[in-house]
Formats: C-alpha cells, sequence, structure tokens
C-alpha cells in the first residue's frame, strides 16, 4: 500500500506544480492546501487498461504527469458516469473517469472538484451538460471540443476549455486518445446529462 500511496503524492506533487505555472488554471480556482488522501476502493472498467498502455510521445512538457496518472490506472475508482439508455455501448467501452480531487475523491475536498477524464481513439462524447463551471485542461492526445453557441476547437496539450453552468457541450476525438483533467467548482453534484 506504501508504493500506492507514494503514487498518489507524488501526482498531488505534480498538480500543484501545473497549477503554479498556469495562470488559467490558478484563476479558475485554487487547489487547496490541506488535501489528505482517503481510503478509496479501487474500481476498474475498460478505460483501465486502455490508460495504462498508452504512452503518450507527442508533447515533453506533460509526459511526467501522463506517466503518473498511467500508474495509477489500476488504483483509482474509475466511473463511466452513464448507462447503455443514455449512451451507446461503444461510448461506454471508450469512456471514463475518477474523482482524484473532490468531495467523494481519492483526496476530499469541498472547495473544488478535478476529475481525469479517458477518452478513446475515434469517439463521441455526446452533447451534455451540468450545473458545474467546468475547466478542460488536455493532459495529452487531442479532441475537437463544440458547444451551441461558438465554432468547434480542436484542442491538444496544455490548452484549456471553459463551459459555463448548463452549457450544452461535445467532445469527440478521431485518431488519437484524450486524457485531460476536468475541473469544476460551485456545484460538485457529480451529475451530467445526456442532452437528446
Amino acid at each position: 500500500m506504501k508504493k500506492t500511496e507514494d503514487l498518489f503524492i507524488v501526482a498531488l506533487k505534480e498538480i500543484k506544480y501545473i497549477w503554479s505555472r498556469n495562470q488559467i488554471l490558478s484563476k479558475f480556482v485554487s487547489l487547496p492546501e490541506d488535501l489528505k488522501l482517503d481510503n478509496i476502493k479501487n474500481n476498474q472498467i475498460n478505460a483501465t487498461t486502455k490508460l495504462a498502455s498508452w504512452i503518450e510521445s507527442d508533447d515533453a512538457s506533460n509526459k511526467k504527469i501522463h506517466k503518473i496518472i498511467s500508474s495509477l490506472s489500476f488504483h483509482v475508482k474509475w466511473e463511466n458516469g452513464y448507462t447503455e439508455k443514455d449512451v451507446n455501448n461503444n461510448f461506454l467501452n471508450n469512456y471514463g473517469f475518477f474523482e482524484l480531487i473532490g468531495p467523494t475523491g481519492h483526496f476530499k475536498t469541498s472547495e473544488m472538484a478535478l476529475y481525469v477524464n479517458y477518452l478513446d481513439k475515434n469517439t463521441l462524447y455526446p452533447l451534455h451538460n451540468h450545473e458545474a463551471e467546468e475547466l478542460y485542461f488536455i493532459i495529452s492526445g487531442q479532441a475537437k471540443f463544440e458547444n451551441n453557441n461558438e465554432d468547434y476547437e480542436i484542442l491538444t496539450s496544455n490548452k484549456t476549455r471553459f463551459h459555463k453552468s448548463f452549457e450544452p457541450h461535445a467532445i469527440t476525438t478521431d485518431n488519437k486518445q484524450l486524457l485531460s483533467f476536468v475541473i469544476w467548482k460551485n456545484k460538485f453534484e457529480k451529475v451530467s446529462k445526456i442532452i437528446k
């Protein structure tokens, strides 16, 4: 267990480093100072092995955090967040997230939430929304982000995308996977709804 705990501590240290160097992240929400690791039972889904086997080579600036998160893959509580009534089976096989920091995360806080999201190649994350204000930070890979109000945008490593409360948005990958931080503030109801 000590080695696993060390992985979480190293992840948190690297996230704090990224926050200290990125004004968009630090202005969106401050990382709490008093984060303590909680003992949460892990859960594995298809995304677990996909992320664990993904060796990122595109952007050297995020290789460290990519490798740390890949190493954590078998030790975190993965979720899909949706059922087959909401989305197709292909999406459920190609998507997953875990709450690293937040009210029910591995590091507990009620001040914000930081999810790690994985989306496989050639996958559509359909139009959805949620009450929380949201900021995406791309760790690795690439995807097309779009909503009802703006032109689409292709995001790659270190790029960010803000979504207002209840703003519908969708994400599409092509021949690259996507690994990102998804940061929520103000509401943590953990409910994203697919817009049909």
